[in-house]
């Protein structure tokens, strides 16, 4: 083609009009993302996604929510802080960020008290909440203590071989207590013996895992307040024991079905047989509908429970089951050896999980009391079963979902000279390959 003054002049024209419309698309494009913020998470283990529970507590706030980092100059730090809150206000764009350095601002760090460098102040509806750990879990605990009108008090009963709620020992409940704790709840001890009733502001009374009986006066001050209507406890029990707690349940249509449940599934997964798991959820109830974890119990016994009578009776639902190619084993099983007797034990599956609910009265039983301590807390969906079942006694059913998950690392390491040579050539390279074809296709143009 002959190049004239007139072609270069229309040649010129388009470039400049492909310019402006490229640069046009840009500016449209950003302020669409802007306006309209989105994210796709390709990771596998979605580690850029909210958990379920972090997405509930952040829509709550419909009328608004800020959320201001007290932070020095510290770049890594504020980009690290401002990607998780960022995550948060895609879901709820009413939230608002704002990062104070307090340096530069003390009054206000002083009106605050504001203490500790990267403070994160969540305001909504003239409440507040502070937190000093930046993480989804820190995060959305907080959230949830924010849109909680008031403080629900849980006690767990003492003096009777308990799990313990301090001490790092295996049996202990230092974990649920910690994780309770940061959702807000007050988490106290009951000893009846020296109470002569459960405290009025009780929301919650757990009885977890006694090795002895109840006395017979702290039975009746526990049924008393339980059968006042408005009375909401987890009776955990172990196999083997008595809680002194069974007349009151056969009231409910709970029994204990006396054994220790055998699965021999699990050891598929290097537990011993007496180890069950849990492979079957309500998938109505709402402590187990969103449950996709399997929990697994420490040692467990069977739980029966009769249906409904009255048609406005209580409603009475098994939540959990177990050892489908197990069995409830009424023998010894000191001996470390076990097998089923079809004329003694009992074929699984095997119900380890009940609950009982008639208006504001609300009762969860399970077989089982280790699978919440220090030891087994971790396994599974444990963790989230128990808090479920906590949060469905204390009425708090929108903030039952799966918890925030903790990312899995799975790293990249590159050898130090692939690493310079990656370097380079993304720095170096790849723009003077691009330098260099367009001095060629100049040239060759200004030779025509």
């Amino acid at each position: 083609m002959r190049m004239n003054r007139s072609t270069r002049l229309n040649l010129r024209t388009q470039n400049l009009l492909t310019g402006l419309l490229l640069a046009l698309l840009f500016i449209v494009a950003a302020y669409a993302t802007n306006r309209y913020p989105r994210q796709w998470d390709w990771t596998n283990s979605g580690r850029h996604t909210l958990a379920e529970q972090s997405v509930k507590a952040v829509q709550a706030f419909d009328k608004g929510l800020s959320a201001t980092v007290f932070l020095q100059e510290d770049k890594d730090r504020r980009r690290e802080i401002s990607e998780l809150l960022e995550k948060y206000r895609v879901i709820n764009p009413k939230l608002t960020i704002q990062f104070i350095n307090p340096d530069s601002n003390p009054a206000l760090a002083r009106q605050e008290s504001i203490a500790t460098y990267g403070t994160v102040l969540l305001r909504a509806n003239n409440k507040s909440e502070k937190i000093t750990e930046t993480t989804e879990e820190s995060v959305t605990n907080a959230l949830i203590r924010l849109q909680k009108g008031t403080v629900k008090i849980l006690r767990f009963l003492t003096g009777h071989g308990e799990h313990p709620l301090s001490g790092e020992e295996r049996a202990s409940y230092q974990v649920v207590a910690q994780l309770l704790r940061g959702e807000g709840y007050q988490v106290q001890e009951l000893n009846l013996a020296s109470e002569e009733a459960v405290p009025a502001d009780t929301t919650v009374v757990v009885v977890a895992g006694p090795a002895k009986s109840l006395l017979p006066m702290e039975v009746e001050r526990l049924e008393k307040w339980l059968q006042a209507g408005k009375g909401r406890a987890l009776i955990m029990r172990d196999p083997r024991t008595q809680s002194g707690l069974e007349k009151f349940l056969l009231t409910q249509g709970i029994s204990f079905q006396e054994g220790v449940v055998i699965d021999p599934v699990s050891r598929l997964f290097g537990a011993g047989p007496t180890t069950p798991i849990i492979s079957q959820y309500d998938p109505s109830h709402p402590i187990t509908k969103d449950l996709k974890m399997p929990a697994v119990l420490a040692e467990a016994c069977g739980i029966n429970m009769e249906p409904t009578s009255a048609p406005n009776g209580p409603t009475r639902t098994r939540i959990l089951a177990g050892a489908d190619r197990g069995w409830l084993e009424a023998g010894d099983i000191s001996s470390g050896t076990v097998e089923f007797n079809p004329d003694k034990d009992l074929k699984g599956p095997i119900w380890m999980g009940v609950t009982v609910q008639e208006k504001d009265f609300r009762l969860a039983v399970t077989g089982d009391s280790d699978f919440a301590s220090n030891a087994y807390i971790q396994y599974s969906g444990n963790d989230t079963l128990f808090l479920n079942t906590v949060r469905w006694l204390a009425e708090d059913e929108s903030f039952i979902a799966i918890k925030p998950k903790k990312n899995m690392d799975a790293g990249l390491s590159i050898p130090g000279r692939t690493a310079q040579f990656l370097f380079l050539g993304a720095l170096l390279g790849i723009p003077l390959i691009l330098v260099g074809t367009g001095v060629v296709i100049w040239s060759k143009r200004r030779r025509k």
